[in-house]
């Protein structure tokens, strides 16, 4: 296999990162089941033998993967502050969108090869992962609710459910309704948004009192 000298003069962080992301895409086309360094090696576009100057195994690719997946993921939380549901909003779509564009990503949380393919520190990684970003759904949902912004008869913990529901059809399921756009996601959070919130609440607007009321009586002597 020829290699570029471009290609090859890369640091080695960068290459590393360059394995990760290929070790992502071989996932999400073949599955852990059938993950194979040559596989990798012709995604970056290097030897199998350049790859293991890299990584010691095949097992240190996959870690190597989870922990560009925890980059990734971590990087859809927003900072917190402010109204927690435009924050849910913001996380919901990002989230999205990352899963949606690396197809690895979900088929690596799916995988049933998973705890044969990574080292434990790396299923637990994911499993922390996910916990993380459940808690953080309900942490908004249970602050819009404390907040007084959820809307009427919506309980926090349906809510959250809801949420993470939706979340879990569109960026994992992989599967794209017949007519989808591309803006299926943000219609899907404008509608979840109306849930939350409830209908617009009107504004208390102050009464005026009487022109009769705010008029002086004058006296026969004045008249």
């Amino acid at each position: 296999m020829t290699i570029s000298p471009a290609r090859s003069r890369k640091p080695a962080e960068d290459r590393r990162r360059d394995i990760a992301d290929a070790a992502l895409r071989v996932i999400a086309d073949d599955g852990l089941g059938r993950f194979t360094a040559l596989a990798i090696a012709r995604q970056v576009g290097v030897s199998d033998a350049a790859l293991f100057r890299h990584f010691p195994n095949k097992e240190a690719i996959v870690l190597a993967a989870i922990e560009r997946v925890e980059e990734l993921l971590l990087d859809t939380f927003p900072p917190p502050g402010g109204d927690p549901l435009l924050r849910l909003g913001t996380f919901f779509r990002r989230r999205v969108s990352v899963i949606r564009s690396r197809p690895g990503i979900a088929r690596l949380f799916a995988s049933e090869e998973l705890s044969r393919a990574a080292p434990p520190e790396g299923v637990a990684r994911l499993a922390t992962l996910r916990q993380r970003s459940m808690s953080f759904v309900g942490a908004c949902v249970a602050e819009a609710a404390a907040s007084g912004i959820l809307a009427r008869g919506v309980a926090a913990e349906e809510a959250a459910l809801v949420v993470l529901g939706a979340l879990l059809a569109l960026a994992h399921s992989g599967a794209v309704p017949p007519g989808d756009s591309g803006d299926l996601p943000e219609r899907v959070w404008r509608t979840l948004e109306r849930f939350l919130r409830g209908p617009a609440r009107p504004r208390h607007v102050a009464r005026r009192p009487p022109r009769s009321e705010g008029r002086r009586t004058r006296s026969p002597k004045q008249r």
